[in-house]
């Protein structure tokens, strides 16, 4: 159950980052994305995850809620929201403020807020943790970017290059801990989902989760490696995106001793339209 319960986080980080509409009076979005994924494990239902929201010219903001549901969610009920924002350009994204909301089985609600400055980041944590027993340096979290925003930079292919199509990953502080999500492409291949919403070619990459400092994902302690995750990227055109694309990728899934999980892609629309058509085509 461990297992589940960090690629689900990790998918959170990849997949359930939402470009929202800011709470200030931003100019109207340019581009509004809707995307919401299944995840189940060994062919049952573990859980949802879903994003919507909106760019504008030089700024983004993000929201996304993952759930448990069916029977693993009878007994092993967890759920996250979140909300990121800050500045966007084609090839970067510059967080300014991080809030997330966690409750994991019986445990208390647990927010964590992080408020990135030009020189250090400001953490507000309820109920307070110790943040000594696992610390995380100043110079470690230098560059490094909250969990939504990277999900941003992964969405809006600003690392994504024609040698690194799924992009290159990100280097990840959520508040507790500071990690890196590194893609790395291994080829093209034809990819039919079963629910019939894509059948066409994406970009198979393996995605590599790397503890850097802080609280240790439970699955990494115990000397044990995180199981290997891989994901089939698409190219969807989206002429008002920072690169004029989005990289989403349509299934993730990860081989473990019990049993393989899945998260696949379930709906998506780009400016309020259906748009794996597009992407189908290319």
């Amino acid at each position: 159950m461990q297992k589940i319960f960090f690629c689900g986080t990790l998918a959170a980080v990849l997949v359930n980052a939402a470009l929202a509409v800011s709470a200030k009076a931003d100019p109207s979005p340019t581009s509004t994305l809707s995307v919401s994924y299944a995840i189940a494990f060994w062919g049952i239902p573990l859980g949802h995850t879903n994003y919507e929201g909106a760019l504008t010219d030089n700024t983004y903001s993000a929201k996304a809620h993952f759930e448990t549901n069916g029977v693993v969610g009878a007994f092993w009920k967890s759920v996250i929201d979140a909300t990121a924002n800050g500045g966007i350009s084609a090839h970067s994204v510059s967080p300014a403020i991080y809030d997330s909301y966690s409750r994991n089985r019986s445990n208390p609600l647990q927010r964590m807020k992080v408020t990135f400055g030009n020189d250090n980041s400001t953490i507000f944590a309820d109920p307070v943790y110790d943040s000594t027993k696992y610390p995380v340096s100043e110079a470690q979290k230098k560059d490094s970017v909250d969990p939504m925003s990277a999900a941003t930079s992964i969405l809006t292919g600003a690392k994504a290059d024609e040698e690194h199509p799924c992009g290159t990953g990100a280097q990840v502080f959520d508040g507790r801990r500071r990690y890196n999500v590194n893609l790395t492409y291994l080829k093209d291949e034809p990819v039919t989902l079963s629910n019939g919403l894509f059948n066409g070619s994406a970009h198979l990459c393996e995605i590599h989760y790397d503890a850097i400092a802080g609280y240790p994902q439970r699955i990494v302690s115990n000397r044990r490696a995180p199981p290997k995750i891989y994901a089939d990227f698409v190219d969807i055109p989206a002429g008002d995106a920072p690169d004029g694309r989005y990289i989403v990728p349509v299934k993730l899934w990860s081989d473990m001793s019990l049993g393989t999980m899945t998260i696949m892609l379930d709906s998506i629309k780009i400016d309020g339209a259906t748009a794996l058509a597009m992407a189908a085509r290319n």
